[in-house]
């Protein structure tokens, strides 16, 4: 039983004093309810007190919520005030005006129809390591069929292909290698690991060939809607584009799209106005990465005086004292 603080009887006795017994009924009423309210409160048992803590803790994260709404709604205008965003996809170039999208097709026929032949490589190489690392009896001989019979498919469909001639010679060349090596597997049930980085390593010229020609033209395609896309806009939004390139993780460095931006808008902007949004491939994604971006910049300029210190963890006081230097996560050369 939880005991009040004072002594009730002498509270009691208090309203008995003179001041207080010509008070009316409701206001004594009042009082004594008031006075029974601050006992409970002040008397609250151990297991309620202990509570206080993660009322705290949800409420402080609701608060968080409601901040980061109002910072939310600011970084939208940012970015939405830029006078022109381009997202750079591989097929698409979307000029963005405020809340206005227009969409510039990027001519991809040669691209898409060499990807096939390229990752017959990837497909040789997943199959067949597979294959070398299994148990003799579990081993699936029968999807090495299936491969070729893909193989045969690709050569025949490449070679009916936009590809220049050049490129066939060398799509059939690289086709042929993959196919006598994964016959040989089939017929003798066995491949090893050499014998893979061996072929591979015999179809690196041709790969490197035929990406080094569909890349250039690809360039040049992208290159040609940049320059219509810039004889679009006024001078003012040429001279401060914004654009954000989507694509998968691993191929960040050299990556080409960004390449052809840089070379239309100046590769000085590099991560100051050309941005590479990793595993991003819608144009919300990237707009959303932006939105970050830009606003993250404004708060910086205000917080710390300089654009871009919001770009590195707030933590990095602390980081430096674990890494001595400055640091970027990025893949190994």
């Amino acid at each position: 039983m939880h005991r009040y603080p004072g002594n009730a009887l002498n509270f009691a006795h208090a309203l008995q004093c003179p001041r207080l017994r010509n008070q009316s009924t409701a206001f004594k009423t009042r009082l004594i309810g008031c006075f029974l309210l601050l006992a409970a409160c002040l008397s609250a048992p151990s297991w309620a007190r202990d509570t206080s803590s993660v009322t705290a803790s949800a409420e402080l994260e609701t608060l968080n919520g409601d901040f980061r709404v109002l910072y939310r709604e600011r970084t939208r205008q940012v970015l939405e005030a830029l006078p022109l965003v381009l997202v750079v996809q591989n097929s698409t170039i979307t000029a963005v005006r405020g809340t206005h999208h227009h969409l510039y097709p990027v001519p991809l026929q040669r691209y898409n129809e060499a990807r096939a032949v390229v990752h017959a490589a990837l497909g040789f190489h997943g199959l067949m390591s597979s294959l070398a690392q299994a148990d003799k009896d579990s081993a699936e001989w029968a999807r090495v069929a299936s491969f070729l019979l893909k193989l045969e498919r690709t050569r025949l469909a490449a070679d009916h292909s936009t590809l220049t001639p050049d490129e066939k010679t060398q799509a059939a060349q690289l086709l042929d290698s993959l196919r006598r090596t994964s016959s040989e597997a089939l017929s003798r049930r066995t491949i090893d690991e050499n014998t893979i980085a061996r072929t591979l390593r015999q179809t690196e010229p041709l790969l490197s060939a035929l990406a080094a020609s569909v890349g250039q033209a690809h360039a040049d395609a992208m290159l040609a809607v940049l320059r219509r896309i810039q004889s679009g806009a006024t001078e003012q939004e040429w001279q401060n584009v914004v654009a954000v390139v989507t694509g998968p993780s691993t191929p960040r460095r050299n990556n080409l799209e960004t390449a052809i931006v840089a070379a239309a808008l100046g590769e000085q902007h590099l991560g100051t106005r050309i941005f590479y949004s990793e595993n991003i491939f819608s144009v919300e994604g990237a707009l959303a990465y932006l939105q970050t971006l830009v606003g993250d910049r404004e708060l910086s300029q205000h917080v710390f005086g300089t654009p871009h210190r919001m770009w590195e963890d707030l933590f990095a006081p602390v980081s430096r004292q674990l890494v001595e230097k400055g640091f970027y996560t990025e893949l190994a050369q």
